[in-house]
C-alpha cells in the first residue's frame, strides 16, 4: 500500500489544526482482521499519535502482531515539509530499516524519500535482504526518475524492489492540484517484472528465488 492512502495526504495546515482522523487509534483494525482471517503480511504507511506527537510509520502487520518502522528521514520542502510537523528521530546516522522473513526470503520496508540516502541501501546489503518493500507518494511527472532510482539499487544490490506509489489527484500545500499517478511496479535488478498503470488496482507475483539467486551469483554484488 502507498503512503498516504490509509491516512488523507499531509498538509502544512496540520502544523497548526492537524485532523482529527490521523488520531484514529483503530484504523488498522480491519488489517488485523484480513491478516487473522488469511495470514497475510501486511505492510501499510500510517500516522500514529503518542506522547503528544505525531509519527511516520511503516506498519508490519503479521501473525497477529503489528511492528512500527519509524520513518527515518523526512521530506523539508518549503512545499512539502514533513519534518516541521512530524515528532520522528531524524537526529541520528541512519540504522537498519525493520526487516521480516517469510517463505524463506527476507524483507525489508522502506519509505520512498528514504530510497534517496545511500546508506540505508548498504544497510539493507548488510542484512542481505531479498526483498525491499518501498511505499510512496510520488507525483510531479517523476515516474522515469522514480524507476531509474528504484531499479538501480534492485540492480547494485541484487535484490527485488516493489514500489506501490498512491493514486489520485488533491488539492496540495501550494494550492495547486497534485496528480499522484500510480504506476507501482515490481523490479528484479534493472527489469520491471511486471507493474499496474494510474488507476488502482492489486499486483500479484511470485517472487523467484532462483532467480534472485542467479542475479546475485552473476553480478557478485554481495560478496
Amino acid at each position: 500500500m502507498g503512503e498516504y492512502v490509509l491516512d488523507s495526504f499531509f498538509h502544512t495546515s496540520w502544523c497548526t489544526k492537524p485532523p482529527e482522523s490521523i488520531r484514529n487509534k483503530h484504523k488498522l483494525d480491519f488489517l488485523m482482521d484480513i491478516n487473522a482471517k488469511y495470514h497475510h503480511t501486511i505492510v501499510v504507511p500510517d500516522i500514529q499519535y503518542k506522547n503528544k506527537g505525531y509519527y511516520k510509520h511503516i506498519s508490519i502487520i503479521n501473525k497477529n502482531k503489528v511492528h512500527h518502522y519509524s520513518q527515518q528521514r523526512l521530506i523539508q520542502y518549503q512545499h512539502w515539509n514533513e519534518a516541521e510537523f512530524f515528532s520522528n528521530d531524524t537526529s541520528r546516522l541512519i540504522k537498519l530499516p525493520f526487516t521480516f522473513k517469510t517463505n524463506e526470503l527476507r524483507y525489508g520496508v522502506v519509505f520512498g524519500f528514504e530510497a534517496h540516502f545511500d546508506e540505508i541501501w548498504m544497510e539493507l546489503k548488510r542484512a542481505n535482504i531479498d526483498v525491499v518493500l518501498v511505499p510512496t507518494a510520488s507525483t510531479f511527472s517523476s515516474q522515469a526518475r522514480w524507476e531509474a532510482l528504484l531499479t538501480t539499487h534492485a540492480f547494485t544490490n541484487s535484490c527485488f524492489v516493489v514500489r506501490a506509489n498512491r493514486i489520485g489527484k488533491i488539492k496540495a500545500n501550494d494550492g495547486m492540484e497534485w496528480d499522484f499517478y500510480g504506476h507501482s511496479f515490481v523490479s528484479l535488478g534493472q527489469d520491471i517484472l511486471d507493474s499496474l498503470k494510474e488507476e488502482e488496482g492489486m499486483l500479484c507475483l511470485d517472487i523467484d528465488k532462483q532467480a534472485l539467486d542467479s542475479l546475485k551469483q552473476l553480478w557478485g554484488f554481495r560478496e
